[in-house]
């Protein structure tokens, strides 16, 4: 039906960059298959639209994941660069925490109910304490 839709619009439809979750509040993971055009898509557990990741649960524990592994990746590739061994500006600093901190926060207010989880609380909460760590050029305790 959508297809049809679009096509009645002179609009088309990306058959291959089309994805499906299927979105539930039950215990077990449901699972479909839909067929669109010539292409059978499986549902997914989880997709990216938009920079949120949107999961079967709409809980964003998994936004919350990527969000975490992203910062950390751009905490450590930045790390990196400023060496703790000589004097880095503070404006450097700054900018490691700046990238962070926007990294954890993009789109929140979208995924901000995510916030009520604890281990999600507690995931945001190591990160941001990497990246303070890694702006005052200290050492992280094993």
């Amino acid at each position: 039906m959508v297809e049809e839709w679009m096509g009645s619009r002179q609009l088309g439809l990306a058959h291959h960059k089309t994805e499906v979750v299927v979105v539930n509040n039950r215990k077990s993971v449901q699972e479909a298959v839909v067929r669109v055009g010539d292409y059978t898509i499986n549902s997914k557990r989880e997709v990216k639209l938009l920079g949120v990741m949107i999961d079967d649960r709409l809980n964003f524990g998994s936004h919350v994941d990527y969000a975490c592994r992203k910062a950390s990746t751009a905490i450590a590739a930045l790390s990196r660069m400023m060496s703790n061994s000589s004097g880095v500006r503070s404006s450097r600093r700054r900018l490691l925490a700046g990238v962070a901190v926007s990294i954890l926060r993009n789109s929140g207010p979208a995924w901000a109910s995510a916030l009520g989880v604890d281990r999600n609380l507690q995931k945001l909460e190591s990160t941001h304490r990497l990246m303070c760590l890694r702006a005052i050029s200290a050492g992280v305790r094993p």
